[in-house]
């Protein structure tokens, strides 16, 4: 279940559907490309609120689930990347 906005920096609890987005992300490793195209793949749902969704996206990335801004999903980051976003796992504020 959602219960918070994926943002780390953000403590925007969810309440309604029609407020922010919900976002379907394939988590976990990415398959060999030996499996067969069709195998199943993890999905998890992440939130963003209002204000967050305005600005950020959430991609997947092997790292983990990131929260990156949106003018930044389809550039490759320089260097190790770790410090433009954390990484977000369904510890924290999923089930």
């Amino acid at each position: 279940m959602v219960s918070k906005c994926a943002n780390q920096a953000c403590a925007a609890t969810f309440r309604y559907w029609h407020e922010g987005k919900i976002l379907l992300v394939e988590v976990g490793p990415a398959p060999p490309e030996k499996l067969d195209i069709y195998a199943l793949r993890r999905l998890e749902r992440f939130w963003l609120c209002d204000d967050c969704s305005k600005t950020m996206t959430i991609v997947s990335h092997p790292s983990g689930v990131l929260v990156v801004p949106l003018e930044d999903q389809s550039k490759p980051k320089k260097g190790s990347g770790a410090s433009a976003a954390a990484p977000r796992d369904s510890a924290m504020g999923f089930a």
